[in-house]
């Protein structure tokens, strides 16, 4: 192939390639067209010789991701990836980073029900409130950025605080629980204002200075937390609904978007391009619940509908591998988490239950009630996984269980109205709950 452009030979086979692609993804009509055009038998596969002995499926795709890693090495021979490269469309310089902004741990613990440990000795935690922020109405939500040492709480209120860990556990929240926001470690390091509705959901990249929010005002937008000064988003996602949940691919070029409609969007951030699913089947039958997570590898996504269902799908080809009908009886499914090794899915629903999932069967593994029957329960792992995290919205408590017995080891008090949310450090015991008591408490085992 030479610089002009690709010669009969080179186009021919890469209609072929083509062609193949469109037949096994199923549009049959496409693949029969582009067949017409080039001259080309729809049946007719590209030759054996081009890549060695070819894998059955996806062969275009294949050679897609080997030549796009090659030229990721050429372009950045240190190893370093951008978060995204540059549109015509949208100027991404924000999510444009010379080196990842957080350090990221791939060796993490994490809970695996299929190693007995004989003797094993409950290692209890004892969570205790470092730090307590106050927003002007309900705290709906909080999240960990992915090296733990920020945090981000959204509430009705509109706005959104970032505050620095390692500044709230410095911080003592025996004596006082007044005014704290002010407090001479100031642990908030930014608020922002730029949503006109309720914050239903938040994450950070993965390696850019960039924390995403969605709300009731149909939108997704992006603020670049390195700008002392930015109070608003740099970027922004408009949609038709309510926009319920978001999850960035832990490569950072992709965003899931989940809203009030069935259908789950996926979003190229370069190009800020929406996909779906090319099996309408696939898709819920009701709105989308928070949370649409990706796993850690990114491979694969859960997600958990107001129909009940709970939707394990490939990351790669956008399709259900894992369907689990009625998790909680046709209650709502409210909140879903894949474990680190991809074994299990953690879930809660409105029926006050928390279940574990074996992933690749849907089989039921655990299944505990909370307190009370006819709750909205929202369910995380801790750190390592060893334990549970749940809210509890009865008794205006988050619980911890154990993740092997189930059993209750400890009720997290504090707050005067009802839980909402609680969300768990990746890296160390360090635990966030959100209430409709204005309160966000940063709790800590310092053991």
């Amino acid at each position: 192939m030479n610089g002009s452009g690709l010669g009969a030979k080179d186009k021919r086979l890469l209609y072929q390639f083509i062609i193949n692609q469109l037949n096994e993804d199923g549009y049959l009509n496409a693949a029969r067209l582009v067949s017409e055009v080039t001259s080309i038998p729809s049946t007719q596969q590209p030759p054996a010789s081009v890549m060695g002995p070819p894998p059955t499926k996806n062969r275009l795709w294949n050679l897609i991701q080997m030549g796009l890693q090659k030229e990721r090495e050429e372009l950045n021979p240190n190893g370093i990836e951008p978060a995204a490269t540059q549109s015509t469309a949208n100027t991404n310089d924000d999510f444009m980073m010379e080196e990842p902004i957080f350090v990221i741990r791939t060796n993490l613990p994490g809970i695996d029900l299929d190693v007995n440990e004989p003797g094993r000795r409950m290692d209890v935690p004892i969570y205790n409130t470092k730090f307590i922020t106050t927003h002007k109405n309900a705290c709906r939500v909080a999240k960990f950025s992915p090296d733990g040492r920020l945090v981000a709480t959204g509430s009705t209120d509109t706005s959104i605080k970032l505050l620095d860990v390692g500044k709230m556990k410095s911080y003592n929240q025996n004596k006082s629980e007044h005014g704290e926001d002010f407090a001479p470690a100031k642990p908030v390091i930014r608020t922002f204002y730029d949503h006109t509705e309720p914050i239903n959901d938040l994450d950070f990249h993965p390696t850019a200075h960039v924390l995403a929010s969605c709300a009731r005002d149909n939108t997704v937008k992006f603020y670049d937390f390195s700008q002392a000064t930015m109070k608003r988003g740099f970027r922004y996602i408009q949609e038709s609904n309510n926009v319920r949940t978001i999850n960035f691919h832990p490569s950072g070029d992709y965003l899931l978007v989940g809203t009030e409609q069935p259908t789950i969007r996926l979003y190229d951030i370069a190009t800020s391009q929406a996909y779906i699913s090319d099996r309408p089947k696939d898709q819920h039958a009701g709105p989308i619940n928070q949370q649409l997570r990706y796993s850690v590898q990114g491979n694969i996504y859960v997600s958990c509908s107001k129909d009940g269902a709970i939707k394990v799908w490939d990351g790669v080809n956008n399709r259900v591998v894992t369907n689990i009908p009625k998790a909680h009886s046709g209650s709502d499914v409210s909140s879903v988490q894949i474990s680190r090794n991809q074994k299990y899915i953690l879930s809660s629903g409105k029926d006050s239950i928390f279940k574990i999932w074996e992933l690749s069967t849907g089989r039921q593994l655990l299944m505990k009630n909370g307190p009370s029957t006819k709750n909205r329960l929202q369910v995380t792992w801790n750190w390592n996984e060893e334990m549970i995290l749940t809210s509890e919205e009865a008794t205006n408590t988050a619980n911890v269980w154990d993740t092997r017995s189930g059993e209750l080891v400890q009720k997290l008090s504090g707050h005067t109205n009802v839980v909402k949310w609680i969300a768990s450090s990746s890296v160390e015991p360090a635990v966030v709950t959100c209430s409709t008591d204005h309160r966000a408490r940063f709790w800590l085992d310092e053991r």
